[in-house]
């Protein structure tokens, strides 16, 4: 079986109603949305691989934002992958990120990005019907 490694971003803001929002960007690859983050690279660590990925994906220098330590132990489950076609084992862990000087609207503007609310990331579809990935629910709520 396949194995994947991932170093992931939960990064939220309040939203108008008062609830938690999180942060997502949008996958060709997977035709779906899903946190911030990605793959661990050779003698990486999970959060090395948070920092790395939020900066690239995010296009952000490491003095704009904060990554806590590992939110909890790692999460496990094993899901059909779109992206390779084959079952994989999967295991990821999960940081908080929070920005320091950067404006939201910079990181809400980039096309890729969007807001979402927990009940759209618990139904894994957004309020205009798009994908969210099995992995946004798993990593964000991983008791249900």
């Amino acid at each position: 079986m396949r194995t994947s490694q991932a170093g992931l971003a939960r990064i939220r803001r309040v939203g108008p109603d008062g609830e938690w929002q999180y942060l997502v960007q949008w996958s060709e690859r997977w035709r779906s949305y899903s946190l911030v983050g990605g793959h661990v690279e050779e003698a990486e660590t999970f959060r090395e691989c948070c920092i790395r990925e939020v900066e690239e994906e995010l296009g952000l220098s490491r003095t704009e934002f904060t990554v806590s330590e590992s939110l909890r132990a790692p999460i496990r489950y094993t899901s059909y992958s779109q992206g390779s076609g084959a079952m994989t084992d999967y295991c990821m862990e999960l940081f908080d990120v929070e920005f320091k000087y950067v404006e939201l609207k910079r990181i809400s503007a980039m096309p890729c990005n969007r807001w979402l609310s927990e009940q759209e990331i618990r139904q894994q579809s957004t309020r205009d019907n798009q994908p969210i990935s099995v992995q946004v629910r798993n990593v964000l709520f991983p008791t249900e």
